[in-house]
């Protein structure tokens, strides 16, 4: 009897696991506070699992556990050198939610028989059309569904509101939503025509970091995975091209965010122009400078929002100097190299790079699809120059690190699709 109803509690456990999973993408679209409720919650069941000998830590690959935590002792390491410690300190310490979110998925993957888990990406699947279809929906009517509008032209906002970073949202789940497709219906023409769909819709929501983001997993995807002849992977994507200049040429909005804004600064001026005469050059611009006086341990992690605003860079040699004092440096490469310094940065790229070896060396023996979705989305999420969300915040870090979690969790498994 007792050994019956542990069985029963394990699989309690396990389907509230599976539950929080399902729906954590909804707690993207609702906001910061859920997001954290759930990791909460997943934790809580875990460590409970633990005290029960329900879970083990065995159940993570060892390479793994140990990469986490040598990127965690890092953390530590910098909060000690960091310039505001009281700062710092909630963010190092939620990355043990994050290992802990991280261990049980992979909970789920190893105890769960492979119908469960494949619900479980029908449901993402399923969310996420619902999110594509609100798009549309924002499009064409001008306001989502729950009466949402975004406050800038050409810029979607559908659930996000005025946080407006739906594309984000879209380039995070865009290839579990193929994947899904892939694996269940098995057609390679419908697998491209919804990628083609999926990069239109990823460029009327008007983000172009984003945009380019999801294009380029987008199509790393389509060129690895589906298998149509090239000539019409060509024709296609051609085909979408003159699509784009008939929208650019059609309307204004799209035409100053992409052509005015963007395309002439990158195509006349360069890369330099972009990065002397922009807001975001700016920030870029005290990042260095920041890094420059805190070389080796930065300035701590979520410092930047103190530092940007410090007197000493107040006469920065940079037309919108005046403009670089933020939350974040707006890109990944110059947060980690400002607020973590030399150490930070060498141990985040040795930690990465360490993960994409083991993924690689398991995709290419097991071929998991979902696993390889996961890896492009982290892969391109490390882009340098592009803007970006801060990795430090909630939003940002808890679609990296699902995303990480994907990629990790098959390392090792004998799950087949």
């Amino acid at each position: 009897m007792i050994k019956n109803k542990n069985i029963q509690e394990v699989s309690f456990l396990n389907n509230l696991l599976l539950f929080i999973f399902c729906t954590y993408p909804i707690c993207f679209l609702v906001g910061n506070f859920l997001i954290n409720l759930f990791l909460l919650l997943i934790n809580l069941i875990l460590v409970y699992g633990f005290f029960k000998n329900f879970y083990t830590y065995k159940i993570l690959n060892k390479q793994v556990l140990y990469l986490l935590l040598f990127l965690f002792f890092s953390f530590l390491i910098n909060l000690i050198f960091s310039n505001d410690m009281s700062i710092s300190f909630p963010r190092v310490f939620k990355f043990l939610l994050i290992i802990g979110s991280i261990i049980s998925f992979k909970t789920l993957i190893t105890n769960l028989k492979a119908s469960k888990i494949n619900k479980m990406y029908k449901i993402w699947f399923i969310i996420f059309l619902v999110v594509v279809l609100d798009v549309i929906f924002e499009i064409i009517f001008g306001f989502n569904i729950l009466g949402f509008k975004s406050f800038m032209s050409g810029r979607i906002a559908s659930f996000s509101g005025d946080e407006l970073n739906i594309g984000h949202y879209f380039s995070a789940f865009s290839l579990f939503f193929l994947s899904y497709i892939y694996l269940n219906y098995k057609n390679n023409t419908l697998n491209l025509i919804l990628a083609i769909f999926l990069i239109s819709i990823s460029f009327l929501i008007g983000e172009r970091s984003n945009f380019i983001r999801t294009i380029s997993i987008i199509l790393l995807f389509v060129v690895f995975i589906n298998e149509i002849k090239i000539k019409f992977k060509i024709l296609s994507f051609s085909s979408l091209i003159i699509l784009f200049l008939i929208i650019l040429n059609s309307n204004s909005d799209y035409k100053l965010r992409y052509v005015d804004q963007f395309t002439k600064i990158l195509t006349y001026k360069g890369i330099n122009y972009y990065l002397n005469n922009t807001v975001y050059g700016s920030h870029y611009n005290v990042a260095k400078e920041i890094f420059k006086d805190n070389i080796f341990f930065g300035a701590g992690i979520k410092n930047f929002r103190i530092e940007s605003y410090g007197e000493k860079y107040e006469n920065l040699d940079h037309p919108h100097n005046d403009r670089r004092a933020n939350t974040h440096p707006h890109q990944i490469h110059y947060e980690f190299l400002s607020e973590t310094g030399l150490f930070g940065y060498i141990s985040f790229v040795i930690f990465i790079f360490s993960s994409f070896y083991l993924t690689l060396k398991n995709y290419v023996k097991n071929k998991n699809l979902y696993q390889f979705s996961a890896f492009l989305f982290v892969l391109i999420s490390l882009m340098p120059l592009l803007p970006s969300g801060s990795f430090f915040s909630t939003y940002t870090s808890g679609l990296f690190w699902l995303n990480y979690a994907v990629m990790v969790a098959y390392i090792n498994n004998k799950f087949r699709l």
